[in-house]
């Protein structure tokens, strides 16, 4: 069951004002004698002072020594309630509260308030709404009375006096929002769904003219199992009112329910075109339709027209840019996803998500050199951003400017402070070694590694494909590519090291079957068919050679 709580905004006003109303006075100070009045007030104004001092437990002190001059001071009670509840101590807080409430002579809200306040805190919710009952009657104009009793038998799970409290308010205020709304979702609770209908169908009588009112209803009449009658009221909202996003956007839910995709599709580009419906809501529409078109490509078209409606409303937020770039990478046209990017990125370059999507986009153009130019200026805005790093020194290395990469995973490391970001640029400097065949330079950077992390798959993989490409120290290479698998088995960047090893041992046929597995698994890695045909060259099966290089050809051609 949901709990109902909307004692908060009391809450801050038993705490913001209770100590300065006038109905909080210092009570019964005149059956004192003029002595003990006089150091009951001492007392207890220098109590005050202390707590607006902060001073909380030297002003306990001294509530309790005014208490023990006036044992009939409800005002000292209701301040000792509140500063034993602001440390902690709950038990005698509440016991205070009480004292409060069965000590003033005459009701006063702020003592009510506080102990209900305090029922509710402590789980006692009956109770809570008991002492809202009583604040009803003496203060039957107080709407918030009447809601925060229905709330508190609600959490007591007594929803029939909840009803009752309800009922109460809608004779004494008439038919309104706050009491229609509860009692729907009261009568909602208990199952009793064409009693829920029952009274927003009273408050829309009540306010014929008001549209939000037979939004609510429409609501009500899905939660019952209604659709028709909701479809034909949101029918009736959109003939009275065409741009009531709201409306339109609960008739494309409806009718996608019953596979009337056409009229959902097109209540949704309607509902995308008025201001009642959130962004947030509109991506989220957008989001299952871009998920729904990568099984079904017809959906282009639709996606589109979203896209521009979006961008053509919200020119100035990202969401709509990040929208169409997510499309034309869906599609694989990188290209055109990264211009949409670099217009998100107009708008806000202070969002890493979309450096790390443009990042991503240049990866997939193989752009190096557009690679290095974005990722420098990126780390201008993220210089404590380590993957930025290590993209950067990637790129260098791929570029062949081997000393800059290096000197890139070196000015990362100066910042690194996790390990794994240090295990990332250790191997962005075994790789740079690696391929200016600075192989013992090399290898130290990849036992670097392996020190802080062992079982690091990467790392077993990178340095067990260095070593079978000098062929050399393969038992130590293939003990490492074991490991690499034993973390991953389904590699196919691992099991080509292992078929490279293999290679190196001479065995070709063994190679052979790890390759044709490694190309089930990726039908696009160049190296799985170099390796290959190196293995059918070495087994002198020129045939199958040819036709190893024959899809490789077709590959770098692709």
């Amino acid at each position: 069951m949901v709990r109902l709580t909307h004692i908060a905004s009391l809450v801050v006003v038993l705490f913001a004002f209770g100590c300065k109303s006038s109905l909080v006075g210092v009570a019964k100070v005149n059956d004192l004698d003029y002595k003990t009045r006089k150091a009951f007030e001492k007392s207890f104004f220098e109590a005050n002072k202390q707590k607006v001092l902060n001073n909380s437990e030297k002003a306990r002190e001294l509530y309790h020594r005014s208490l023990t001059l006036n044992p009939e001071s409800h005002a000292t009670m209701y301040q000792l309630a509140k500063l034993n509840y602001q440390l902690d101590r709950y038990t005698e807080a509440l016991v205070f509260a009480e004292k409060a409430v069965r000590t003033s002579p005459s009701y006063n809200h702020w003592y009510y308030g506080l102990l209900a306040q305090y029922y509710n805190k402590f789980g006692k919710y009956q109770k809570s709404a008991e002492v809202f009952i009583q604040m009803i009657e003496n203060e039957p104009d107080v709407k918030e009375n009447y809601t925060e009793s229905a709330n508190q038998y609600y959490n007591a799970k007594q929803l029939f006096k909840s009803i009752e409290v309800l009922n109460r308010m809608q004779s004494h205020f008439g038919i309104e929002k706050v009491s229609s709304t509860r009692l729907d979702f009261v009568y909602s609770a208990l199952g009793d769904k064409d009693k829920a209908v029952l009274e927003m169908e009273k408050l829309v009588a009540a306010y014929p003219d008001d549209i939000q009112f037979k939004g609510y209803l429409s609501e009500t009449y899905v939660k019952a199992g209604k659709k028709e009658k909701a479809v034909a009221l949101l029918e009736r909202i959109i003939d009275e009112d065409s741009s009531v996003g709201k409306a339109h956007y609960a008739l494309y839910s409806l009718k996608r329910d019953v596979d009337k995709d056409k009229e959902a599709v097109n209540h949704l580009k309607e509902a995308f075109k008025y201001d009642d419906l959130s962004l947030l809501q509109k991506m989220q529409a957008v989001t299952v339709f871009l998920n729904d078109f990568k099984k079904d490509s017809s959906l282009k078209a639709d996606l589109f027209d979203f896209s521009e409606i979006l961008a053509s409303n919200y020119p100035n937020f990202i969401e709509p840019y990040i929208f169409k770039s997510d499309i034309y990478g869906t599609m694989g046209q990188y290209d055109s996803a990264r211009c949409y990017t670099r217009k998100a990125l107009s708008i806000d370059p202070s969002e890493f998500q979309l450096w790390s999507k443009l990042l991503g986009a240049n990866a997939l153009l193989n752009d190096v050199d557009q690679q290095i130019e974005d990722t420098e200026e990126a780390l201008t805005l993220f210089p404590n951003v380590i993957a930025l790093y290590v993209s950067l020194s990637y790129a260098h290395i791929e570029k062949k400017d081997y000393t800059k990469g290096i000197k890139i995973a070196d000015e990362g490391l100066d910042v690194a402070v996790d390990k794994r970001d240090k295990v990332q640029l250790l191997l962005c400097k075994a790789s740079a070694f690696d391929k200016q065949e600075m192989y013992q330079a090399a290898d130290k950077n990849f036992d670097k590694v392996l020190k802080m992390n062992p079982f690091n798959a990467m790392v077993l993989n990178n340095y067990a494909y260095s070593l079978a490409n000098r062929k050399i120290k393969l038992e130590k290479a293939d003990s490492m590519i074991t490991t690499a698998l034993r973390l991953e088995p389904s590699n196919p960047f691992y099991l080509d090291t292992k078929a490279w090893i293999l290679y190196g041992k001479k065995k070709f046929e063994q190679a052979l079957k790890v390759l044709n597995k490694c190309m089930q698994l990726d039908p696009k890695g160049k190296d799985y068919y170099t390796h290959a045909i190196a293995c059918y060259v070495a087994l002198e099966n020129t045939n199958m050679a040819n036709e190893m290089q024959q899809k490789l050809d077709k590959l770098k051609n692709e």
